[in-house]
């Protein structure tokens, strides 16, 4: 059931295939399965109660809401609410459900869906049911997660396999191949806030190491890493090849300027798959300016003051920047308090705390107490999460808030349990 749940989480676009309320019905399928499944046998240990942090975020959430829609008649904002109790109740789900696991059974779970990533993306060369565009210059998705949505599992998931190369020394090759996956879902999707969460990924991971006094140890260990990158090239040339050998076909057999991953060529050649491997991994759309999102954040300022201190309803944090309709600010926080007021910014920072305390825990407790390294991989993971949200629209949607009570539910779990 867990892998079934990051499948979900990973597979982001899968709503353009089966509706978005199929996508819920999944979700739905899944809380049942997992609730009968989880449920207590017998004399098995009782779950924890659940983490006050986050279930007060989502109540504090849930009631700006509700304010802002009785306040302003926004019923939209009620429906929104609706949603966010149901994945309040998903969370309840999930930390049943990881009452019950280890360690070892998330890091395999999570290896079985980035596999599923990787072959959807591999399927999606010859095959696209959704009719959706997957290819945007330097930017590439599937069928399952189109760009913008593909790199999602790759950054959020990269802790973890981080931590299990530390933990779990012997399993090189497996952590060396997951990292590199992780690392190139996000280089080909090419979105700036996932090479943003790798690059503080890569800093927090040696901060800890080195903290703990593992990074001596680290080195000595580097196999993993020199297989990610070894499998990282890899990975690039297989995938600028197939995108040139698709174009090719597509075209009748001449390859297009600012095609994906090649200049003009008749030719697929083994020199220009090689280039574009290289400029596929090297170059990135982190110096690319975003106008669009400098005049969302000005706009939205001045609409926030207006809302205080209840908040104007959801969606109404925004301005139009040249398509014609209202686009939400990308900056969830300041939507929670321009939507929602007060409150609502309240329960989003929550979320921020509540992925903070394991790691101010595990800080005080000594790195090497317990699964130290793997609460402060998820917890990371979280918190990553929240920063994401600093440069994306406010939203509830599962294949969004999954990664955040998947990552919360393991974090919080005690020590003894996970």
């Amino acid at each position: 059931m867990l892998t079934a749940s990051l499948v979900l989480m990973a597979s982001g676009s899968l709503r353009d295939l089966i509706t978005p309320m199929g996508y819920w019905a999944a979700w739905g399928g899944w809380a049942v399965v997992t609730l009968i499944a989880a449920r207590p046998v017998g004399r098995e240990p009782r779950v924890p109660g659940l983490p006050v942090w986050v279930m007060g975020s989502y109540a504090v959430l849930w009631l700006g809401m509700i304010v802002a829609a009785a306040a302003n008649q926004h019923w939209t904002s009620a429906y929104q609410a609706m949603k966010i109790a149901v994945i309040a109740g998903m969370f309840v789900t999930m930390w049943r459900l990881v009452a019950q696991l280890s360690w070892r059974q998330l890091v395999m779970a999570m290896s079985w869906a980035v596999g599923v990533v990787l072959i959807s993306l591999a399927v999606s060369k010859v095959w696209n049911p959704t009719g959706q565009m997957l290819v945007d210059g330097p930017r590439e998705g599937s069928f399952l997660a189109v760009y913008g949505v593909l790199w999602k599992a790759g950054a959020l998931f990269l802790p973890v396999f981080l931590a299990d190369a530390v933990e779990t020394p012997r399993a090189w090759a497996r952590n060396g191949l997951m990292i590199a996956t992780c690392v190139f879902l996000v280089l080909i999707d090419g979105s700036r806030t996932g090479l943003l969460l790798l690059g503080a990924t890569a800093l927090g991971f040696v901060a800890f190491l080195t903290w703990r006094g593992d990074l001596g140890l680290a080195r000595r260990q580097f196999r993993p890493f020199w297989v990610a990158a070894v499998l990282l090239l890899l990975l690039q040339l297989f995938n600028t090849g197939a995108n040139l050998e698709a174009v090719k076909s597509w075209a009748g057999g001449s390859v297009s300027e600012g095609s994906p991953g090649g200049a003009a060529a008749a030719e697929v050649e083994p020199a220009r798959v090689l280039e574009g491997a290289l400029s596929r991994t090297f170059e990135t759309r982190i110096g690319e300016g975003d106008p669009a999102r400098i005049k969302l954040l000005r706009a939205s300022l001045g609409q926030v003051v207006v809302c205080l201190p209840l908040g104007c309803g959801f969606g109404t944090t925004g301005t139009d920047v040249g398509t014609g309709t209202l686009m939400p600010v990308h900056n969830a926080y300041l939507a929670a308090l321009g939507d929602f007021g007060v409150l609502g910014l309240l329960g989003m920072l929550g979320f921020l705390v509540a992925a903070w305390l394991p790691i101010r825990g595990v800080l005080r407790r000594g790195g090497g107490a317990g699964h130290g390294c793997f609460v402060v991989a998820t917890a990371g993971s979280a918190l990553a999460y929240g920063m994401a949200l600093m440069l994306n629209t406010f939203t509830t949607e599962m294949s969004e808030w999954g990664y955040l009570i998947l990552m919360l539910a393991f974090a919080w779990m005690p020590a003894e349990n996970a």
